[in-house]
């Protein structure tokens, strides 16, 4: 499976040092690991260690202070990058069209975008959530060519960072129609940790797990990794 590890803004240099010097004593059980430090920390990933980016620019190299373009963050040799997080449209303010612009950045420099994709706790509820969500994914994918290789996370944004988790049977709803539909790799995310991964990883049509606060503590990590067998 894959288990990409997602560290936010987190970690002071002394601290990421530290993780990165712990991280190679982890037994990953031959799962696809992708570390997904924060952005000012890529230099510091070895070469030997699979890494994506949290975020991407939308724009390409120019005058764009602050803004990290993707053709640098592939020169750095990271291999994925996150895309539509909802943390982007929650807390920055990134629409969709955003997210699409970064999405053909990511494509035009080979990174292989994961694209996490959520519904608000008021589209569940209502029942509407999985067309809303294959309206978002059928925007973010439109004019672009579907062989391309990508990855879908699957967030609820409600279930972020809160403990609150779908049942398996409304996860299944978002994770089949995403397989039938675009036939990609789907990861699940939202406060999955090693306490409740007995009973996540029995949802069907999932190919793994993007992880938040869990991924900052390596002891947890550990744990979630042995019962993932």
């Amino acid at each position: 499976m894959i288990v990409a590890l997602n560290h936010k803004s987190n970690f002071t240099k002394d601290e990421i040092l530290k993780y990165l010097e712990d991280y190679k004593n982890l037994n990953t059980y031959n799962h696809e690991m992708i570390l997904i430090p924060t952005a000012c920390y890529l230099p510091l990933i070895e070469k030997n260690i699979t890494f994506a980016s949290e975020d991407v620019s939308s724009k390409e190299m120019g005058a764009y202070t602050g803004e990290i373009t993707a053709k640098a963050i592939k020169s750095l040799g990271a291999t994925y990058t996150l895309i539509n997080h909802s943390e982007r449209s929650t807390k920055m303010n990134e629409d969709l069209s955003i997210s699409k612009k970064k999405l053909e950045q990511a494509f035009s420099s080979d990174l292989i975008p994961i694209i996490c994709i959520g519904d608000t706790k008021e589209e569940h509820e209502r029942g509407t959530y999985v067309d809303k969500i294959k309206e978002d994914m059928d925007y973010l994918l439109s004019d672009i060519d579907k062989s391309k290789d990508f990855i879908i996370a699957y967030e609820p944004i409600f279930a972020i960072g809160t403990g609150i988790v779908p049942t398996n049977l409304d996860i299944e709803k978002v994770t089949t129609m995403l397989k039938e539909t675009y036939n990609k790799k789907i990861l699940y995310g939202g406060s999955a940790n090693e306490k409740n991964i007995d009973e996540l990883k029995q949802v069907k049509n999932i190919d793994g797990f993007l992880l938040g606060g869990i991924s900052l503590k390596l002891d947890f990590l550990q744990e979630f990794l042995n019962k993932l067998q």
